[in-house]
């Protein structure tokens, strides 16, 4: 048993497939499926179900805990030496939700790029707990998402509060609310309810993403029945929709103001519900006895660049 031994396994893991994991390490499926039959013996259990799907027994799952754990061993020490050798290089994994990544990463890429030009970046998209889930799994070095302050074996840092509205048009409320819309929309501002817009369609997020979360939150406190006009896992789809005249949705502040930027001609309308409607926005990376100081870097820039957005 060795390191590779544990990139086999957490390979055939990941992709529950010989063939894939095969191919995704460049080896036979005969050099693969020998590995991990030479683990098994070692260990005197067996660690895979192997019939279509492949499945994990529980030792399985056992033993690829330890797997990941020794990969991100491996990773801590690797990264400490070439801290200490001075070596800038390396590949640096970013996951972030799609939306948030267009409009922080392009900058802060550019920025990173420039300071270290030997670090190359990974950028990962996917909702909020899939994105800290890829963090414990080592998939990523960093995560820009809704993270607690608390979580176990994390380094969580905040790095924004994104205040959460609703954008409509105005031509949709009309026809809805007749001359009475504006009323409403004043209503909704002062109370942060919706309830008065309870024929309205809504649009949502996906149920693993916190901004999809937060609105079904606000919905189900404002009395409004939970059906979504249209559900999508990108919000600029939706503001597009929103734009067209299609429902409402909800956007953080800052998309919601260049989305007006790029619809001059448009009779969107953002609504605010309230300051304390919002989502703390973190950094986050794997607790360890050392960080790589690229991590550290990339979340200094992002902080940096925030800051000075605000």
């Amino acid at each position: 048993m060795n390191f590779q031994t544990m990139d086999y396994f957490v390979a055939v893991a990941e992709e529950r497939s010989f063939t894939r994991a095969a191919a995704r390490l460049s080896v036979t499926q005969q050099t693969l499926s020998a590995h991990i039959a030479g683990v098994e013996r070692e260990l005197g259990v067996r660690l895979l179900e192997r019939r279509v799907p492949l499945s994990l027994t529980h030792a399985g799952e056992v033993f690829l805990g330890y797997a990941r754990r020794f990969q991100g061993e491996r990773r801590t020490m690797g990264r400490e030496f070439m801290d200490i050798a001075g070596d800038q290089r390396g590949l640096l994994g970013v996951g972030i939700a799609s939306t948030r990544g267009h409009m922080l990463m392009p900058e802060a890429v550019a920025r990173f790029q420039e300071l270290r030009p030997g670090i190359d970046v990974r950028l990962v998209e996917a909702e909020n707990q899939e994105l800290v889930e890829l963090l414990r799994q080592g998939t990523v070095d960093l995560v820009v998402a809704t993270v607690d302050a608390d979580e176990p074996g994390l380094v969580v840092r905040e790095l924004k509060r994104e205040r959460v509205v609703l954008l409509v048009s105005e031509g949709l409320l009309r026809q809805l609310l007749g001359g009475g819309w504006e009323a409403v929309v004043r209503e909704a501002e002062r109370t942060g309810s919706v309830a008065a817009l309870v024929d309205c369609p809504f649009m949502l997020l996906g149920r693993g993403d916190e901004p999809g979360d937060l609105s079904r939150r606000i919905l189900g406190r404002s009395g409004v029945p939970l059906r979504p006009r249209v559900e999508s896992k990108n919000s600029e789809t939706l503001v597009e929709l929103a734009a067209r005249g299609v429902g409402a949705c909800f956007v953080p502040d800052d998309l919601a103001r260049a989305a007006l930027a790029a619809h001059p001609g448009s009779d969107l309308r953002a609504i605010g519900l309230g300051p304390d409607v919002g989502i703390s926005i973190s950094l986050a990376w794997r607790a360890s006895s050392h960080v790589w100081s690229v991590i550290e870097s990339f979340a200094d820039l992002l902080e940096e660049q925030v800051l000075a957005a605000v």
